[in-house]
């Protein structure tokens, strides 16, 4: 396993203060990840047409794939 430039061998030799320094360092990038993805697919999820049209936010001008020229 590698994870944060360590490899086994490498991890097992540090102190223990640093294992569980690093240990916490990861548990929070994983935590600021989770929330950061959890906005995103929020934000997502309010993209609906519906939803714009209700906040206001409809779209001034159709999507260049769905316009026709005719």
């Amino acid at each position: 396993m590698y994870y944060m430039g360590f490899g086994y061998r490498e991890a097992y030799t540090l102190p223990i203060w640093q294992r569980v320094w690093f240990i916490e360092r990861i548990n929070e990038e994983f935590k600021r990840a989770a929330e950061n993805n959890a906005n995103v697919s929020r934000a997502a999820h309010d993209n609906t047409p519906d939803q714009r049209a209700m906040s206001g936010h409809a779209r001034s001008q159709v999507p260049a794939n769905l316009r026709r020229f005719t």
